[in-house]
């Protein structure tokens, strides 16, 4: 998995909740799941805002992510809350975490920005017998214009934009039962609340880049939708 200036842009801002729905919608999903007992890994955990979340639910999480400065500032979060938990830098396509060692997988706009063949076998390997992974993920409409598709992925540094079936293709393949998606229009989906821990020594050209991708945002938005996967081991 390649740093990548998009990333960089997030972890800079620190930026929290930066798919469509954000926080709300992430616990809505997380509250119809019955996750009483369980160890919860969250994959490319951010600036913690999730995990906290989870945490406060009594839930036991294991958060990682790859870039450095979203590490600092999720353990800067949960600091600040006095919680005894931590961060842990990782690459989710080789995370070097023990087979079967969870329950639950959450990953929020993550997989996108990995190469599945590598990130899914591997998540499956640390999944336990029966466990249960959720994924919210970008996905393509096929209004998309191939022009548009090439630019958002150099610009984000993504191997690929999928569909709803190349992303139950991608599950499948990879080992994973019981593949179920829930595709939502970005337009049915409240906006959310921005949540931002700032970096002081923010370089000006970082804020152009802010401007492009607000205008890749509204160029793609009648062209790609957000899906809920939810599989199992």
């Amino acid at each position: 998995m390649k740093k990548h200036v998009y990333t960089d842009l997030l972890a800079l801002f620190g930026i929290g909740g930066a798919h469509p729905g954000g926080l709300e919608l992430t616990k809505t999903i997380l509250l119809k799941e019955n996750l009483s007992g369980k160890k919860l890994l969250e994959v490319g955990c951010g600036t913690g805002q999730s995990s906290l979340f989870i945490k406060s639910l009594g839930i036991e999480v294991t958060p990682i992510d790859y870039h450095p400065l979203m590490i600092e500032k999720a353990n800067k979060r949960f600091a600040e809350q006095n919680l005894e938990l931590q961060a842990l830098k990782m690459n989710i396509e080789a995370c070097g975490l023990e087979d079967g060692s969870f329950d639950f997988i959450l990953a929020e706009s993550v997989l996108s920005f990995t190469n599945t063949n590598n990130s899914l076998p591997e998540l499956l390997r640390v999944l336990g017998e029966n466990g249960t992974i959720i994924a919210i993920e970008m996905t393509k409409k096929s209004t998309l214009p191939t022009e548009l598709e090439s630019r958002m992925k150099k610009f984000y540094g993504m191997p690929a934009i999928m569909t709803k079936q190349e992303w139950e293709n991608q599950f499948v393949t990879s080992g994973f039962k019981g593949v179920d998606i829930s595709t939502y229009s970005l337009e049915d989906l409240e906006p959310a609340e921005p949540d931002i821990d700032p970096s002081s020594d923010i370089d000006e050209a970082f804020f152009e880049v802010m401007h492009q991708h607000e205008k890749l945002t509204k160029e793609s938005q009648t062209h790609i939708a957000l899906s809920i996967i939810r599989a199992h081991r």
